[in-house]
């Protein structure tokens, strides 16, 4: 009986026949512009949490919400892939902003945290405090004027100014307001400012989104920060039917009055992503 003749091709030849076609695939790449940056306004009720994405793939998670919303906000981020939070900001240390902290710090690996620097003495901040020192990470307090390019990105922060007291809500006073730019777009994130810490501030800087501050109270927006920001987009974080009537009438009146696009959390969670030109928005 004739032996078949094998038909597995010679080794040189497949080896020729693969480097083809690497060869063919490089030059048909398509010629694409590099990622762009993605800001998600997470839905945490009457919290705030926000992660943005950026072009090169690091993340920054800027505060965390409420407690009721931890479990939620770290399923959520782990389906959105993020494996490493390069910055996680507190904009200040209430519950409705750090809420959710212990339980991203404990579950998603953090390489820097900024802090406003105030100092609530709660339960909850002393918590958060002791798992990043637990955890040796590295611990900010970036002030007003403070600048760094995260890759393509620019982060600068335009409070706190200086450190406010005796006001009805320090805490709030002293928030970390942060303004994240890519290309000609830019987002201002306000925490929870009031009008002392509004008015410690020179002057704000123009921005594409504005996040309405301290869930659209009336302490934390008004017509000169409207003017300076001159948003073509604002966010407002609340959740439906809370007892504090957020948000105001004249902070809806003076968004109505801007022309600015107005998005909400309550309505669910918000996308926008830009290429550093143009700003598109839209609910997952």
């Amino acid at each position: 009986m004739k032996k078949q003749r094998s038909k597995k091709l010679p080794f040189a030849i497949k080896a020729a026949a693969f480097l083809l076609f690497v060869i063919l695939s490089v030059f048909n790449l398509p010629k694409s512009t590099p990622p762009g940056l993605s800001l998600y306004a997470f839905d945490t009720g009457q919290g705030d949490a926000f992660l943005f994405r950026l072009p090169d793939g690091k993340n920054i998670l800027v505060d965390a919400g409420t407690g009721d919303f931890a479990a939620e906000l770290v399923a959520r981020l782990k389906n959105l892939g993020v494996r490493k939070i390069d910055v996680a900001v507190a904009s200040h240390p209430h519950e409705d902003h750090i809420g959710g902290m212990p339980a991203v710090l404990e579950a998603i690996p953090v390489e820097r945290f900024w802090d406003s620097g105030y100092n609530h003495g709660s339960p909850l901040q002393r918590k958060v405090l002791e798992i990043l020192r637990g955890k040796k990470i590295k611990f900010e307090r970036p002030q007003a004027g403070y600048r760094e390019m995260l890759g393509e990105v620019l982060a600068e922060v335009a409070a706190p100014v200086k450190k406010i007291s005796k006001t009805t809500s320090d805490a709030n006073n002293n928030s970390i307001v942060l303004r994240i730019s890519y290309g000609n777009i830019s987002f201002l994130m306000t925490g929870d400012m009031e009008t002392a810490e509004r008015k410690s501030v020179k002057k704000f800087p123009r921005s594409t989104v504005l996040k309405i501050s301290h869930h659209g109270s009336a302490n934390g927006t008004d017509a000169r920060l409207m003017r300076e920001v001159s948003p073509d987009a604002v966010i407002f974080t609340y959740g439906k039917g809370n007892s504090y009537g957020h948000p105001h009438r004249p902070v809806v009146e003076l968004v109505r009055k801007s022309g600015a696009r107005s998005y909400a959390t309550a309505d669910g969670e918000i996308l926008m992503n830009t290429d550093g030109q143009t700003l598109t928005v839209e609910r997952p």
